[in-house]
């Protein structure tokens, strides 16, 4: 393979790269603002519980301290703090690959959260029914 067909290769495999990160980017937004929402909505329900001042100002408390280590939204890099060797880029996709394998695990966690968080919702919902 020539020079030339092998710099188009590399090309075409970057092009598809930005594309499906594209992808990604739009469903990690929509995953992250989802989860915001859900955060917001089982907090209100947490507040509940609260059946005196004292009890709502430690469920607060507890609260604002969990809020505090939700991490940072990312940060935008500038390019001139980009590497752009090929060999570079080589231990960045490896990065890339290692950070993706541990959020598909995460994800699975996250998944099995949520089943328990909804079951706990249905069984305080059906707590709180009158019973027919």
């Amino acid at each position: 393979m020539s020079d030339i067909e092998k710099a188009k290769q590399i090309a075409q495999a970057f092009d598809e790269f930005n594309e499906s990160w594209l992808t990604y980017w739009n469903t990690y937004i929509d995953m992250q603002n989802s989860l915001y929402d859900s955060l917001r909505a089982a907090r209100d329900v947490a507040w509940l519980a609260a059946t005196d001042a004292d009890k709502l100002s430690i469920i607060n408390a507890a609260q604002r301290q969990l809020f505090s280590t939700m991490p940072r939204r990312l940060d935008y890099a500038p390019l001139s703090q980009i590497n752009r060797s090929l060999d570079y880029a080589l231990g960045k996709i490896n990065d890339l690959q290692a950070a993706l394998t541990s959020e598909k695990e995460k994800c699975k966690r996250l998944e099995a959260a949520i089943d328990v968080l909804m079951e706990k919702a249905s069984r305080t919902e059906r707590e709180l029914k009158p019973e027919l």
